[in-house]
């Protein structure tokens, strides 16, 4: 046999194999993103907004946008790793409802670590 007689043969039975587009009808048509109305952690959008220089603007829970100054995303940073995991927690929740939850975070008065974090060295 030669060789483009071997090439063709193989040609039609790759053919013959192909699966038709009916046998995936069960599938679902649309894909649906399960993070689309998701808000991305506060702290993840404050890190970007320092990298691009305060023009990214922060989405709160309430579906509201704002432009946060550099200076105050930096120091919501800079204060949140200070803290006790409990008490981020509890300053992340209050920060990402809205604007407002947001200010009354910067003015809260959470309990420091003991010693300064691994990541800040």
């Amino acid at each position: 046999m030669k060789s483009y007689e071997f090439l063709s043969e193989s040609k039609k039975k790759h053919k013959k194999s192909k699966v038709k587009s009916d046998d995936f009808d069960d599938e679902m048509d649309t894909i649906v993103d399960p993070d689309e109305d998701n808000i991305p952690h506060i702290l993840m959008q404050l890190r970007k907004a320092l990298d691009v220089d305060g023009n990214y603007k922060i989405k709160f829970q309430d579906g509201s946008k704002h432009d946060i100054p550099h200076k105050v995303s930096k120091y919501f940073v800079s204060k949140y790793l200070t803290l006790k995991p409990a008490d981020r927690e509890e300053m992340q929740k209050m920060a990402s409802k809205d604007i407002d939850g947001f200010k009354k975070a910067l003015h809260q008065t959470f309990s420091p670590l003991s010693e300064p974090s691994i990541y800040e060295k």
